[in-house]
């Protein structure tokens, strides 16, 4: 719920405030699909679509009775409207995050932030279904982590909650650091540090830089910081830091000792962990490599918010997916399909691979790689190392799609079955003939590469 009295103390301009409902709102929208009278809306605009387009519309047809707008646009546009209560602003998207600083302040309830370069999303679904044992939690949905995103999730608290989970991105600097000003986040894990978006941070010290925008803030004005000892670059700020903090790792002696024991029959991940002198064994109903780190990330909230064990090992037992789309296995016409084509980096493409290589199956492994995107000037020799590897593993097939990828190609010169396509067509129509029942096909490249459209045509029935 949005108090008029947290509106009020927008720095804004208010024309026809009489529109405004002294019950306050429901919620935000920035979509001219999901609004209603009980709804504000703002009007954003982005780089394909401008939301004050629908404004006047949405007024005339009884849909919104208020809305957040631009003064550039109200100028031209917005005084002949009637029936709307405009909150006029220099910069709707600024204004978002205002109101939801705003907003945080009034529910004054704890606000956890999960950031890293791989694994945020799963970690923070996983922390989610563990922490709502013991909270009424609001969390993240999906991977709404920017500076639109954030906001909005912040501003979906209300007087039911009594603890807030966001999962924090960025691919530019000190983009943390605004979002950190914005949820004031008490708590802060940084699941890893790895190379995303080299094309912006340069390397990886600065994609570290970046990521410990919010261990920065949170201990200045925070409470606690949870570290992953296994990292090398959270290992050696964890060194530096001296406020409280909370470690959990692998390898290291930590406050959570994690120890990997392999997957069970279904080949969901078994972890092993001790805390307080306690030894606990449970299972992530997850698919991947990737899900022991992460679960463990999990585990350390957990524990450290006072979850009980049996209830941690429940929570992550019938854990069933929630927004994260990696690692997604399916059997499509008696092939497994595992569909890990939601976001791309080296670092996750090795792991990946990884997974797929310790995976049992009877048939063939069909491996498709496609562009990492915002690599810079990296990309060349990540995208051929990820074909070495590949190679190094034997794999039964490589395909390759996008003009980054060539260099994945080249770079699996070694590997018997290694196939470049410049379509996404051709790709599909090859692999479509090739795999057989039994068989089990990896895809993996960067959202912007679409490979869902190969998917559906791969698996056309």
């Amino acid at each position: 719920m949005i108090d008029v009295k947290e509106i009020l103390k927008l720095k804004a301009e208010i024309v026809n405030g009489r529109h405004l409902s002294a019950r306050g709102f429901k919620s935000v929208s920035i979509d001219s699909r999901k609004t209603s009278r009980e709804i504000l809306f703002f009007g954003i605009k982005g780089e394909n679509n401008d939301g004050h387009k629908y404004i006047k519309k949405l007024a005339r047809n009884g849909r919104i009775k208020a809305a957040v707008v631009n003064k550039s646009w109200f100028e031209k546009e917005g005084k002949s409207i009637k029936g709307c209560a405009f909150v006029i602003v220099k910069d709707t998207v600024k204004t978002l995050g205002e109101l939801a600083l705003i907003h945080r302040d009034e529910m004054n309830i704890p606000v956890a932030a999960i950031a890293g370069s791989n694994g945020k999303t799963t970690t923070k679904d996983l922390a989610a279904a563990v922490l709502s044992g013991k909270f009424k939690l609001h969390c993240t949905e999906g991977n709404l982590n920017n500076h639109i995103g954030l906001p909005l999730t912040l501003l979906g608290l209300n007087n039911r909650h009594d603890f807030c989970l966001l999962e924090t991105g960025s691919n530019h600097f000190n983009e943390l650091e605004y979002l950190c000003r914005i949820a004031k986040p008490d708590a802060a894990l940084v699941t890893n540090i790895g190379r995303e978006h080299l094309e912006f941070f340069g390397n990886l010290a600065g994609v570290a830089k970046e990521e410990f925008q919010v261990y920065d803030w949170v201990r200045a004005n925070g409470s606690v910081c949870f570290y992953n000892l296994d990292d090398a670059f959270i290992r050696a700020y964890r060194r530096k830091a001296k406020e409280d903090a909370f470690t959990y790792s692998y390898g290291y002696s930590a406050d959570l000792k994690g120890s990997i024991k392999g997957y069970d029959a279904k080949f969901r991940p078994v972890i092993e962990y001790t805390y307080n002198g306690k030894k606990h064994r449970t299972y992530v109903n997850t698919f991947g490599r990737h899900s022991f780190y992460n679960g463990l990330a999990a585990i350390a909230l957990g524990v450290f918010f006072g979850v009980d064990a049996k209830d941690i090992s429940a929570a992550l037992r019938s854990y069933t997916g929630g927004s994260s789309k990696r690692m997604q296995a399916e059997m499509k016409n008696g092939v497994l399909l595992i569909n890990d084509a939601y976001n791309s980096n080296p670092d996750s493409v090795k792991l990946g691979l990884e997974t797929v290589k310790e995976y049992d199956t009877k048939g063939r492994k069909h491996i498709i790689l496609a562009d990492m995107l915002e690599m810079g000037k990296a990309s060349e020799k990540e995208h051929y190392t990820n074909g070495k590897l590949a190679a190094e593993m034997k794999f039964d097939f490589l395909y390759t799609y996008g003009r980054d990828s060539y260099n994945t190609f080249k770079g699996a010169k070694k590997l018997k079955n290694n196939f470049y396509f410049e379509t996404k067509d051709d790709l599909a129509e090859f692999v479509r003939k090739n795999i057989k029942r039994g068989d089990l096909v990896y895809v993996k490249g960067s959202r912007g590469m679409k490979l869902e459209e190969a998917i559906d045509k791969i698996f056309i029935n």
